[in-house]
């Protein structure tokens, strides 16, 4: 009978833990069908060429910054108010909406905000020549940038070693 009990327990964590796998990838994907979705529209409204690559270039980059989908998903909707979304969305270039957050984030010294919109940034600056795009100064910021980056390949690497 014991056994029985502990069969049931293992039974039951791997079918909990297969399910929250599944949810994790249905939201990863959901977050990049999101983010494509966003810098479609960002890269079509300007007109410019390229823009298939432009956005996997972003999303390459935005997920090498960014730890998982959940914080992807919460930074795309959380960045803007309801009201600065539908600006954000008619706007031609809302990039420069991004960036002019960035600086009022920098006067009242909103270090979380500086980190999310600088990741938003950051990808779009590397991959701005593809589509002839004006980049954004947000070199004081590279050190959040990098510091980032270090962590998210350390996590990477220890998360490999694990699997060794």
């Amino acid at each position: 009978m014991n056994i029985f009990k502990y069969k049931i327990v293992i039974l039951v964590t791997l079918l909990s833990l297969s399910a929250c796998g599944s949810n994790y990838e249905n939201l990863e994907e959901k977050a990049r069908i999101e983010l494509k979705k966003e810098l479609g529209k960002y890269c079509e409204a300007n007109n410019y060429s390229y823009c298939e690559i432009y956005t996997k270039c972003y999303i390459d980059i935005f997920y090498q910054l960014n730890q998982d989908a959940q914080y992807t998903l919460r930074l795309l909707s959380n960045v803007m108010s309801e009201s600065e979304q539908s600006k954000f969305n008619n706007q031609k270039n809302p990039m420069d909406i991004i960036y002019s957050k960035l600086k009022d984030s920098e006067e009242k010294n909103d270090k979380y905000s500086i980190l999310n919109y600088s990741a938003m940034l950051y990808p779009h600056n590397k991959c701005s020549s593809i589509i002839n795009a004006e980049s954004y100064n947000i070199s004081r910021h590279q050190n959040i940038i990098d510091r980032l980056l270090y962590e998210k390949k350390s996590l990477i690497i220890t998360k490999e070693k694990l699997n060794i």
